[in-house]
């Protein structure tokens, strides 16, 4: 039954995800804070290819905010 709550959750998560990103042109950082998608392979298994290929997992707020920031940034050249 466990599994069965865990990809329904999956589910709404891939959703929300696909409401950020559109368009092939279109960009997002998506956050995701929940220990899981870092201590869980699993969980990580359940997101899209293209997502876990660019998933990055960070210890404090203060790198993972720099990491955003510095992601616009490059988006903006």
């Amino acid at each position: 039954m466990f599994v069965f709550y865990e990809n329904l959750c999956m589910k709404a998560v891939n959703q929300s995800i696909g409401r950020a990103i559109r368009h092939k042109d279109d960009f997002a950082v998506i956050i995701l804070l929940d220990n899981r998608y870092t201590n869980r392979a699993n969980i990580r298994q359940n997101l899209p290819d293209w997502i876990r290929s660019r998933l990055s997992c960070y210890d404090s707020f203060a790198k993972a905010f720099s990491s955003v920031r510095q992601f616009f940034h490059n988006k903006q050249m």
